[in-house]
């Protein structure tokens, strides 16, 4: 004989049947985790919001003084960086030195109660606590978990305060090492300037050659130009390697378009330079060697000229930018001491506890009521008549009575 299929009604009559069960059990089960979570102590949740007062890195102040001078090339090529500013303080902010120096203040090794492998265990426990968030408006959030408001918020202030002095020391050790290149590279530009107009001057008194033939003209104003460029692009390769390395995307694509731009000046020096007009171009051996000596003077003048156009002011922007002494951090909102408390969450937990201790009894009572249509089959085994005496048991003590 087929059994009959259970309806939803079916199972809603069976719960009423075992109401006394659930609602006995699922009241003691209330009242003993609302007295559990009176015992968990109450912990309160300060944050902060900050922000960078401006984006302050070398990097950007030579975008700008490069794009003010017109070298779209390199100015560009140069705007990359590392990392923004907003990484960095998430990498200051997660270090091991910060962490350790907000344990040592607070004393959170005790707070923490750890007594072996304290140093690993106590930044493990900090980590959990202490939240740094990117919010939606792209601000920088700290915030703290700890049992007492007053020092929660005091270890989010405290935060505040070291991320902007070790931002502070970094941003300042970074921009003397950086004035430091760019002035030795400056510096040479002017001597290597000077010394290529003194090689003019004396070459012209010597021979008294003052313009190059005309003939030889558009060969040497192609090939000086190229050498401009190509000594502005080994400058990018030097500001390159020395703030974002060699290994970056930048300067790789600044490598290959200097290795691009030695190449066309080899093809003009051998004569196998070609445009799409009627230009020709003489092969400098063919140039009578006085102009051919002249013109390498008067290009060496040329592309220091032209260095100096840049190299003066990326050193002012360097020199400027060292002497900078404004706030880097911005803090929007200082933390105080909360008066909400953000744990436990009595309502939560109870209610958490209750569902699933609901579902529990609910499958106890469902397996009682299918053994107890068995009973009647005559089909019961060992273990299920040891359930079905157990279900008896617990059917007796609550006066359960079938419906």
């Amino acid at each position: 004989m087929e059994s009959k299929k259970r309806t939803f009604t079916d199972f809603l009559s069976i719960l009423y049947k075992w109401k006394k069960l659930l609602f006995i059990n699922l009241l003691i089960i209330a009242f003993i985790t609302l007295g559990i979570t009176f015992l968990i102590p109450e912990k309160f949740k300060a944050n902060s919001v900050i922000m960078l007062a401006e984006e302050n890195s070398n990097m950007g102040a030579l975008g700008n003084v490069l794009s003010n001078v017109g070298s779209s090339f390199l100015g560009s090529a140069l705007l990359g960086s590392s990392g923004t500013g907003t990484e960095k303080l998430f990498g200051y902010l997660e270090s091991r030195k910060i962490l350790l120096n907000v344990v040592d203040k607070f004393n959170l090794i005790d707070y923490y109660d750890i007594t072996s492998y304290k140093r690993d265990k106590v930044l493990k426990a900090l980590r959990d606590d202490a939240k740094f968030d990117l919010t939606e408006n792209g601000l920088l959030e700290i915030s703290m978990i700890h049992e007492d408001p007053e020092i929660a918020a005091s270890i989010v202030n405290y935060f505040v305060e070291v991320l902007d002095s070790l931002h502070r020391h970094y941003s300042l050790e970074y921009a003397t090492s950086y004035r430091k290149f760019v002035e030795k590279r400056y510096f040479k530009n002017l001597d290597d300037l000077s010394a290529a107009e003194v090689d003019l001057k004396n070459f012209q008194e010597k021979y008294k050659v003052y313009v190059i033939p005309e003939q030889f003209e558009l060969t040497f104003q192609v090939m000086a130009k190229l050498e401009s460029e190509l000594a502005l692009k080994e400058l990018q390769l030097d500001l390159l390697k020395n703030t974002q390395g060699i290994n970056t995307p930048t300067y790789k694509l600044a490598e290959q378009e200097a290795k691009l731009l030695k190449e066309k000046l080899n093809e003009i020096e051998k004569g196998k330079y070609t445009t799409n007009s009627s230009v020709v171009f003489f092969k400098l051996d063919t140039i009578p060697t006085l102009q051919r000596e002249y013109f390498r003077i008067y290009r060496n003048l040329e592309v220091q000229s032209k260095l100096l156009e840049y190299t003066l002011p990326i050193y002012e922007q360097a020199v400027m930018e060292e002497q900078k002494n404004l706030p880097n951090i911005i803090v929007l909102d200082e933390a105080i001491p909360p008066q909400l408390k953000y744990s436990p969450k009595k309502s939560f937990i109870i209610l958490s506890v209750l569902f699933l201790a609901g579902l529990f009894f609910t499958v106890i009572i469902i397996r009682s009521e299918q053994l107890l249509n068995k009973k009647q089959n005559q089909e019961l085994n060992i273990i299920q008549l040891k359930e079905l005496k157990f279900y008896s048991r617990i059917s007796s003590f609550y006066k359960i009575n079938a419906l």
